[in-house]
């Protein structure tokens, strides 16, 4: 759908009046910029205003322009302002820290004209791959081979989208600028309202004869093969960048990264919490009343012996130091808790009635003689 602005006018911009001099409009110009520029404000309309600043900057600060202006409105002066416009009267070395480079991202195709390859300071797309990884796995970390299809400027035509031996060619429709303008005047005001451009879809150019390998979207889908070094202990969460790995920039900047989100599988025995391992046990009454040992098997496979002490109750956790997942980005591992679950017999032999019986009534006679 086609996107339209209807533009204020540049003194209302600035917040000046139509007779400020023009040392008046540097300095409102200067006040708002460092207000408004994206590198001091966060703001989610901040790159947006800060254009419109710049624009009304650009042609209040030339006289010649600005008679213009105030004389025929926008449309007098209409894609006739550059970026030597908005360096007049300032050395924006000082002014923005230095990085003037910046502003060729923010104002994109402000100037009537395409950003220059390699002139684009944002970076391409990044990607995101999710990576299942089994509990031993994330414990052990080590390089893992994954493979990832991303898109890249399509040799043949070099990413103009057009075919080997042909360019694309300056779209007549709007003349190279992407938008089309139509300008209304309504008691005495002049509305300029700017759509994209139907025929090239903003981008300027048309390319005649498409090229056969990538149909004139400029790139290609390559699949690659890449190592990931999973650290040991890596858990949900975590994000582990690989730079420079992820979509091209179409305007010549540099790539996106590739985003890896580690998901851990549901494990048979253990559950992970932070770095602590948990893993249910069952045992017998006897077991639980008179204290026993246990042999488990730890994550790796490592046998470990579980001492169970005498009255141990159901739910009870025994803490086993050390043997839990390692710690990521430092020595030593979590621990492994051994969460005891007293088993209670659904089919007795008499044998086993019989004694059981007689331990209820001991315990009876027991809790009698502590109540007398």
């Amino acid at each position: 759908m086609p996107v339209t602005e209807t533009k204020r006018d540049y003194y209302e911009v600035l917040g000046v009046g139509r007779d400020a001099t023009r040392e008046q409009v540097k300095h409102a110009y200067r006040q708002l910029a460092l207000q408004y520029h994206p590198d001091k404000n966060a703001g989610p309309d901040a790159a947006a205003k800060f254009r419109e600043l710049a624009e009304a900057y650009a042609v209040l600060s030339d006289d010649t322009k600005r008679k213009e202006y105030d004389a025929t409105g926008h449309a007098g002066v209409s894609e006739r302002w550059s970026p030597d416009d908005l360096m007049r009267d300032f050395q924006f070395g000082d002014f923005f820290g230095g990085r003037f480079g910046d502003l060729s991202g923010i104002f994109g195709d402000f100037f009537g004209r395409r950003t220059r390859p390699g002139a684009e300071a944002t970076r391409g797309i990044d990607l995101r791959y999710d990576l299942d990884l089994t509990l031993e796995e994330a414990a052990r970390g080590g390089a893992r081979e994954i493979h990832v299809t991303k898109s890249e400027k399509c040799g043949p035509c070099g990413g103009s989208g057009a075919k080997e031996g042909t360019k694309p060619v300056s779209c007549m429709e709007c003349r190279g600028t992407g938008q089309r303008q139509e300008v209304k005047t309504k008691k005495h005001v002049r509305l300029v309202t700017l759509t994209t451009c139907p025929r090239c879809h903003g981008r300027g150019q048309i390319i005649e004869s498409s090229c056969a390998a990538c149909r004139g979207n400029g790139f290609q889908f390559v699949s690659h093969r890449l190592t990931v070094k999973i650290p040991s202990g890596v858990d949900e969460g975590i994000v582990i960048r690989l730079a420079g790995q992820g979509e091209m920039n179409a305007n010549g900047g540099p790539p996106g990264d590739l985003l890896i989100r580690p998901h851990l599988l549901r494990h048979p025995v253990f559950e992970r919490h932070g770095d602590d391992l948990y893993a249910v046990k069952s045992i017998t009454f006897p077991e639980a009343a008179l204290g026993t040992k246990l042999q488990i098997a730890g994550l790796g496979g490592e046998e470990l012996q579980v001492r169970i002490p005498a009255g141990t109750q159901s739910g009870m956790a025994l803490r086993v130091g050390g043997k839990g997942m390692p710690k990521v980005g430092s020595k030593g591992r979590g621990d492994l808790f051994v969460v005891v679950e007293v088993r209670t017999p659904m089919a007795l032999t008499p044998q086993e009635r019989r004694l059981l019986e007689e331990l209820a009534t001991l315990q009876r006679r027991g809790s009698v003689v502590d109540t007398d």
